[in-house]
C-alpha cells in the first residue's frame, strides 16, 4: 500500500491547500502563491504575505520590512531573507543568505546549500547547516508556474527523487524475480485474471489492517508492534507492486518483440510503472486515484495468494438444484 498511502497523503495536501487558499487574509496582506517554479519572487518592504511558500529553482528575496507569515522552503536558486519569516526556513541546494535585518521565528536549515548568516540576523529556533558542497541550479526566467498552481498540483516532490525511487524499485524487482520467480508470477497472474476481486480484497484487507494497527497503537507497549505492522503492510504492497511491474514488463517485451530475462523484464516494468505514475501525479485526482486503485489490487493479489505461495481459491460454482419429477 506504499503508493496508495502516498497518493492519499497527496490528496490530503491538495484538499487542505485548496481550503486554505479559499480563506481570507488580514487586511492589507496577500496570500502566498504556495509554489513558485522558476523566475523570482519578492516580498517587498511593508508587504505581508500570509501562507507557506515553496520555491523550486527560483530566486526569492524578502526585503527589510517585508513579512512572510508562514514557512519558507527553497529548492535550488538563491534565497535572501532580510525581513521577517514567522515560521521555518529550509534551503535544499542553491544559496541561503540571512541579512542583517532578518528575523526567523522558527528553525533554519540548509542542506547542500551555501549558507551565509550576516551578523545581526536573528533566528529564534535552531540553525542546522550541513557540510555538503552546495548544489547550485536555477530555472530560466521564462519558466514559471501558473498563478493557480498551488491548488492544481497534487504533490511538490522533486522529480529527481522520483526517478531515483523508480530505479531503486526496478533493481529490487529484478532481484526478487531472480530469487522467487514462481511467487511473483502467481501474484501477477492473479492480478491479471481477477483485478476486481483482488481490488475488493485489497480494500477489505487495508481497512482491517489499519483498524488493527490503530487499536494496537493505543497502548505504549503496542506502538512498536504497530510500527512493525505498518512496515509489513508497506512490504506487502511493494511485493504486489513488483508483480504488477512484471506484468507491464511482459507487455513491453511483447510490444517491442524482445526476449528479456524474467529479472530484466520485472525491473524494466517496475521502473516504467513508477515513472508513469510519477508523471500522472501532476494531474489532480487522476494520478492519485489510479495509484490508489492499483495499490489495492496489488495488496489483494498478495493476500489471496499468500505472498505467491499458492494459487488463490476459486469460487465454487453453485450446486445444481434437484428437479422434482
Amino acid at each position: 500500500m506504499g503508493r496508495g498511502i502516498a497518493v492519499l497523503a497527496a490528496l490530503a495536501v491538495l484538499v487542505v491547500g485548496a481550503f486554505a487558499a479559499s480563506q481570507g487574509v488580514p487586511g492589507g496582506a496577500v496570500r502566498a502563491p504556495g509554489i513558485v517554479v522558476g523566475g523570482s519572487y519578492e516580498v517587498t518592504s511593508g508587504q505581508t504575505v500570509v501562507g507557506d511558500l515553496t520555491a523550486v529553482g527560483a530566486n526569492v528575496v524578502i526585503e527589510p520590512g517585508g513579512t512572510l507569515d508562514g514557512h519558507l522552503v527553497t529548492i535550488g536558486g538563491s534565497t535572501v531573507v532580510d525581513g521577517l519569516v514567522t515560521g521555518d526556513v529550509h534551503a535544499y541546494g542553491g544559496a541561503l543568505t540571512l541579512g542583517a535585518a532578518s528575523h526567523v521565528g522558527g528553525n533554519v536549515g540548509a542542506s547542500y546549500a551555501a549558507f551565509e548568516p550576516v551578523p545581526g540576523s536573528v533566528v529564534e529556533g535552531t540553525t542546522e547547516a550541513g557540510n555538503e558542497p552546495p548544489v547550485q541550479f536555477s530555472l530560466p526566467e521564462n519558466i514559471r508556474a501558473p498563478a493557480d498552481m498551488a491548488t492544481r498540483v497534487v504533490a511538490t516532490r522533486n522529480p529527481a527523487d522520483g526517478v531515483l525511487r523508480a530505479i531503486g524499485l526496478g533493481l529490487v524487482a529484478a532481484l526478487l524475480m531472480a530469487l522467487i520467480p514462481l511467487r511473483v508470477g502467481r501474484v501477477r497472474d492473479t492480478m491479471l485474471r481477477s483485478p476486481v476481486r483482488a481490488g475488493f480484497d485489497g480494500l477489505v484487507t487495508l481497512v482491517v489492517v489499519l483498524l488493527l494497527l490503530l487499536l494496537v497503537a493505543l497502548t505504549i507497549i503496542g506502538i512498536p508492534l504497530a510500527i512493525v505492522g505498518g512496515m509489513a503492510l508497506y512490504a506487502t504492497v511493494l511485493f504486489g507492486w513488483i508483480a504488477l511491474g512484471d506484468a507491464i514488463g511482459s507487455y513491453l517485451a511483447k510490444s517491442f518483440k524482445q526476449t528479456w530475462s524474467p529479472a530484466l523484464r520485472a525491473g524494466i516494468g517496475a521502473f516504467s510503472l513508477s515513472i508513469a505514475l510519477l508523471i500522472l501525479d501532476a494531474i489532480p485526482v487522476l494520478g492519485a486515484v489510479l495509484g490508489f486503485l492499483l495499490g489495492l489490487v496489488a495488496l489483494g493479489a498478495v493476500r489471496m495468494t499468500r505472498y505467491g505461495g499458492r494459487e488463490p481459491r476459486r469460487r465454487s460454482p453453485a450446486a445444481p438444484t434437484a428437479q422434482g419429477g
